[in-house]
């Protein structure tokens, strides 16, 4: 008997009301573009054509280290000096430091020529897959 009174009057009635529930707002992220500054326009941005086309060619080594920071910051201080492209690739477990993107290898060796008069002894050409623009 205490059972079945305790039973009912632990049935309480709570009724949810529209009214007493308040709806939290997400704080959504600030989103960072980076292909967009200040002085560029969006509009700006979409017509360019970024179609890009990748093809065997040649590329020159320069450096090959265990360490990111040495490799980054060489690529920064060739790419100050030289107008070609230059890449930092990760193969196992070096870090590699290439400039050009060349379709025949004797564009590359005048690069490689000149990289050595730079001072950069250990200049070799390598065969790799290279990104061209699309041609219009």
């Amino acid at each position: 008997m205490v059972f079945i009174f305790s039973f009912i009057l632990a049935q309480n009635s709570n009724e949810v009301t529209q009214k007493k529930l308040k709806d939290i707002h997400p704080s959504w992220p600030v989103i960072v573009n980076n292909a967009l500054d200040d002085s560029t326009s969006f509009d700006v941005v979409l017509t360019k054509d970024s179609t890009q086309l990748i093809s065997e060619g040649y590329r020159v080594q320069i450096l090959a280290t265990r360490y990111f920071e040495y490799a980054d910051s060489l690529a920064i201080s060739i790419s100050n000096k030289i107008t070609d492209s230059v890449y930092v690739e990760f193969e196992t477990p070096n870090y590699k430091v290439r400039v050009g993107d060349f379709i025949n290898r004797d564009s590359a060796e005048l690069l490689q020529q000149e990289l050595l008069k730079m001072g950069y002894k250990s200049a070799w050409i390598l065969r790799s897959r290279i990104t061209a623009q699309k041609a219009e």
